[in-house]
C-alpha cells in the first residue's frame, strides 16, 4: 500500500532541475525588474503599482506553462522576493509575507494533478490558478504589507479599488504569461 501512494506523490511531487530553477529564476529577475518600469508611472501612485500585479501574472504563469511543476508557483515567488531582500534591499517581514503569493495556487495546481488531471495544459486551471495568485497578491500587498509594513495611508476605498483592480491586473497578466509560455515552450521542443 505504501508503494501505491509512494508512486503518486512522486507523480504529483516531480523533482525540479537545474534548468528549471534558472528558468524560475530568469523570470523572477525579469519581474523583480519590472519594479524599476513602474517607477516611470509614480506619479499616479499607488495605482503604478497594478503593473506589478499585470507583470507578476505575466511572469509567474510563463513559468508555470514552461516548467509544469506541482510548487512552481511558490519556488518562482519564493525567487522573486529573494532578489527583492538581497538586490533591492527590501523589508525582511514584508518579504516573508509577499513570499506566498503562489501557494494558493499551487494547492490548486496539486489537487487537479492528484485527481489525474494536467492543469498545465488546461486554460481554465491556468485561469484559475492566476486569479488565487492575484488574490494572494492584492490580500498581501494591499490588505498588509502597504498600511501594516510601509505605513501607506490611503482611504479604504482607495484600497478596495486597488484589491479589485489588482486582481484583474494579474489575471489579464496571466492570460498574456499563458500565450508567452505556450510560445516560448513550442520554441524549448
Amino acid at each position: 500500500m505504501s508503494d501505491k501512494s509512494g508512486s503518486t506523490s512522486n507523480k504529483i511531487f516531480k523533482s525540479f532541475t537545474a534548468v528549471d530553477l534558472v528558468t524560475l529564476a530568469a523570470l523572477a529577475a525579469l519581474f523583480r525588474a519590472m519594479d524599476y518600469v513602474t517607477g516611470i508611472f509614480a506619479f499616479v501612485f499607488p495605482f503604478n503599482t497594478l503593473f506589478m500585479a499585470f507583470s507578476f501574472g505575466v511572469t509567474a504563469l510563463v513559468a508555470g506553462v514552461i516548467v509544469r511543476k506541482t510548487g512552481v508557483f511558490t519556488f518562482f515567488t519564493i525567487a522573486a522576493q529573494l532578489i527583492n531582500f538581497f538586490l533591492q534591499g527590501e523589508n525582511i517581514v514584508a518579504v516573508l509575507i509577499m513570499s506566498v503569493w503562489g501557494v494558493l495556487a499551487d494547492v490548486y495546481i496539486y489537487f487537479q494533478i492528484k485527481n489525474g488531471k494536467d492543469p498545465f495544459s488546461s486554460m481554465k486551471d491556468l485561469n484559475i490558478a492566476s486569479v488565487l495568485m492575484g488574490i494572494c497578491w492584492v490580500l498581501t500587498t494591499y490588505g498588509i504589507a502597504f498600511p501594516r509594513i510601509f505605513l501607506v495611508e490611503l482611504s479604504a476605498g482607495i484600497y478596495a479599488a486597488l484589491m479589485g483592480f489588482g486582481v484583474v491586473a494579474e489575471f489579464l497578466g496571466g492570460l498574456v504569461g499563458i500565450s508567452l509560455g505556450n510560445r516560448i515552450k513550442g520554441l524549448l521542443n
